[in-house]
């Protein structure tokens, strides 16, 4: 998961928000502001899908609101619940629809999970408190980042990293590669 920090939000969506107080996420004269927001999302994501960290493209996948904005409205045009995510249908955002996520991402939030290199899944971080492990378990399950897909793809980049010689290596190849914020932990 990405450690979401937000650096700029979009004019765009600020003066969106200003002129629209009270409109609804569907709102036809959102639709020029959405690939806007996108884009921004991507760039600060570094091009990662928020939750499962694949390689998402800016005009790919949708606006994910970290905080359901069905659950949360006064937030569905706040620029700090906002992330980019990709469409997987099995997992991350399309996923997690109105669920709560328990941990979310923010940063420091990957001190909750653990990557198996072995198998490419992700479980909660060995020493956790019991509820910190309930937390991350939950995580891991309302976004469905152990399908055997992703599963696959990250044992795949973790025996790279594991074969990477020095440092200097892993440090360069975790800059370009998916999945680096759950790599860093090997």
């Amino acid at each position: 998961m990405i450690e979401l920090q937000h650096f700029h939000e979009p004019v765009e969506l600020r003066d969106y928000r200003s002129a629209h107080p009270g409109s609804s996420w569907d709102d036809p004269a959102f639709e020029l502001v959405r690939p806007v927001v996108r884009r921004q999302l991507n760039r600060e994501q570094e091009g990662l899908c928020i939750y499962c960290e694949m390689l998402l493209l800016e005009n790919e996948g949708h606006v994910e609101h970290i905080k359901s904005k069905g659950l949360n409205p006064h937030l569905t045009f706040v620029y700090d619940n906002l992330a980019h995510s990709c469409d997987g249908p099995r997992h991350c955002g399309h996923h997690k629809k109105s669920q709560v996520l328990p941990v979310e991402p923010r940063p420091d939030c990957n001190r909750f999970f653990y990557l198996m290199a072995m198998d490419g899944k992700l479980v909660p971080t060995p020493g956790l408190s019991q509820a910190d492990t309930e937390r991350a378990m939950k995580t891991i399950q309302i976004l469905c980042l152990n399908t055997p897909a992703l599963a696959r793809q990250r044992k795949s980049f973790a025996y790279t990293v594991r074969c990477l010689s020095s440092k200097q290596d892993v440090d360069d190849f975790l800059k370009i590669s998916p999945f680096r914020w759950s790599l860093r932990g090997l």
